[in-house]
């Protein structure tokens, strides 16, 4: 089966990740421009415009038809509302778009509907203060209501500097450890398998040093959130655990996360059973995969040279 990235930028080892369990088939990566190193790294490369452009959609059809792709992947947020009003289209065409429902994916990019609907669920999140209400106690954590992983968010220590003029949520200030959990749901929304890592090391909201870690609780609690949610495929959880604190979300990322690579070698092998999902074979897919705990990623940089000829070939 051929699968076609989206938004692929530098997710060159999500690229290689789906070449190994897609061969004999092929992966290409799309994106805006050719100046993109993942798109060197695929077995084909395709141009597509933005994803909000009256274009995008049917770029995508004939890309998805002359490529025959099987399988799309978002893995930018701003595209996954588009994508998730295009999958039921796309899906009579033959291809599965590996994205969720809208309801699911705006619970998860609203934070404060996010909160809402862990504590209608029984789900432990941070406390979360009104907007009108000033904590009694600092420091706190403020993060943007709305938009992906770590921006902008960052700790508060004084009433003063608490910012008017953003809409952010205002929480308590953690001192658990943050972990991301990779989970795996089938296209259907049933809870298969996940994994914890600990987060060692953060840039830029990204782990740059993370470890697996066999929590049940965290295993557990994270398969239900994304059940209870609807999720499908591959989605990162964040969250604070202690033994003593217990879980308490943060937030869901619906799609692959930047360290995600590490739950795929740890065994959770997700673009394989994905692949193995939308070829039908759903009982390979959902029997548990064997597990390496305490494996630890440690992020570097790489950089990849191309000329000019290359870069005009991307595309064509």
């Amino acid at each position: 089966m051929n699968v076609l990235i989206l938004s692929a930028a530098a997710k060159v080892l999500l690229v290689r990740a789906f070449q190994a369990a897609a061969r004999p088939g092929r992966v290409f990566a799309a994106d805006l421009g050719p100046d993109n190193a993942a798109l060197f790294e695929a077995d084909g490369a395709v141009l597509l415009p933005r994803t909000d452009g009256p274009g995008f959609a049917g770029a995508l059809a004939k890309a998805c038809a002359h490529h025959g792709i099987g399988l799309v992947v978002p893995t930018r947020d701003a595209d996954l509302p588009i994508l998730a009003g295009l999958k039921a289209g796309f899906a009579a065409l033959g291809v599965t778009i590996l994205v969720a429902e809208a309801a699911a994916l705006a619970t998860c990019q609203d934070k404060r509907a996010f909160v809402a609907f862990c504590a209608a669920h029984g789900f432990a999140t941070p406390r979360t203060f009104a907007p009108s209400e000033t904590p009694e106690a600092f420091p706190v954590f403020v993060r943007p209501a709305t938009g992906a992983g770590g921006r902008g968010a960052r700790r508060v220590d004084r009433d003063v500097d608490l910012p008017a003029d953003e809409d952010v949520l205002v929480q308590t200030f953690e001192t658990a450890p943050e972990w991301s959990v990779d989970v795996l749901m089938d296209l259907a929304g049933r809870p298969l398998q996940a994994v914890p890592r600990r987060r060692l090391q953060v840039r830029d909201g990204e782990a740059v040093k993370s470890r697996t870690e066999n929590v049940p609780a965290l295993t557990e609690q994270s398969l239900a959130l994304c059940a209870a949610l609807g999720l499908v495929g591959h989605n990162v959880v964040q969250a604070f655990y202690s033994p003593e604190t217990g879980v308490r979300f943060v937030e869901i990322n619906p799609r692959f996360g930047g360290a995600s690579n590490l739950s795929i070698q740890a065994g959770l092998a997700s673009p394989e059973r994905i692949l193995q999902m939308v070829a039908g074979d759903t009982a390979k897919a959902a029997a548990p995969r064997a597990l390496t705990w305490d494996l630890t990623m440690l992020r570097y940089s790489q950089d990849r040279f191309v000329d000019a000829d290359q870069l005009a070939a991307i595309g064509d």
